[in-house]
């Protein structure tokens, strides 16, 4: 037959399996913590400047400029329209890598 178990029984096993289960959070916790603790290699902020680039209709570079000098770049861009007609320019401000000085 089934024993049965009175409150108080039954509230002592209930905070029993709660210490069991706190114990084992506990030891689950030092273990992740004791391999978490990786090096973290530093990253290089690689620097970037603009510049303006005009390009045919195949992504083909024909010039490139830099961002101080706009306006020579679409003096370029209206020469290369009225010098031919039929082939498509358009310029765009590209992101590309500063050399070290």
């Amino acid at each position: 037959m089934v024993k049965r178990v009175t409150s108080k029984e039954r509230l002592q096993q209930m905070a029993e399996e709660a210490a069991a289960g706190e114990e084992l959070k506990a030891e689950k916790k030092a273990k992740k913590a004791a391999t978490a603790t990786k090096k973290v290699a530093k990253s290089i902020v690689k620097r970037e400047k603009v510049v303006w680039k005009i390009f045919d209709a195949s992504y083909k570079e024909v010039g490139c400029f830099p961002y101080a000098q706009k306006d020579d770049a679409f003096a370029k861009l209206e020469e290369r329209k009225q010098k031919k007609s039929t082939v498509n320019y358009f310029i765009n401000e590209i992101k590309v890598p500063m050399e070290d000085e």
